[in-house]
């Protein structure tokens, strides 16, 4: 949330848009008290080869942090679909997810906007042979 306010927007806006451009889509429930524990999914860019990844989560992801993980993977898999490779932003303050995306195979860019790092992971399962 601190991260959606942070580039300007107002939480609840973020994750309805996130949802209606999504070509993908999913939200993790608490099995406990079926409360939302995050929202993940692909938007498609101004390249039909580029999706932009996003990932919207609570304090309830701590919660399931080691299931989280071990799934990342075949999840990004699923987002990935027959993009080249997915795009985002994250605040250089968010170490644990920084740190989660490089485990993912991401890139780091530029700092763009300031206290923000652009990202990219290629999609290993792809051919960029055209």
């Amino acid at each position: 949330m601190l991260e959606v306010i942070g580039l300007g927007h107002h939480p609840r806006l973020a994750i309805e848009a996130s949802f209606e451009y999504s070509q993908k889509a999913f939200t993790i429930m608490s099995t406990t008290d079926n409360n939302i524990v995050a929202s993940f999914g692909v938007c498609p860019t101004h390249s039909e080869r580029v999706g932009c990844v996003w990932l919207l989560g609570t304090y309830r992801m701590l919660d399931i942090q080691q299931t989280f993980i071990r799934h990342s993977r075949e999840w990004l898999n699923e987002l990935m679909g027959d993009y080249n490779c997915v795009v985002n932003t994250v605040s250089m303050g968010n170490h644990l997810s920084m740190r989660w995306l490089k485990w993912l195979g991401a890139d780091f860019l530029r700092e763009e906007p300031e206290g923000y790092q652009e990202f990219v992971i290629f999609n290993n399962n792809n051919s960029t042979e055209e």
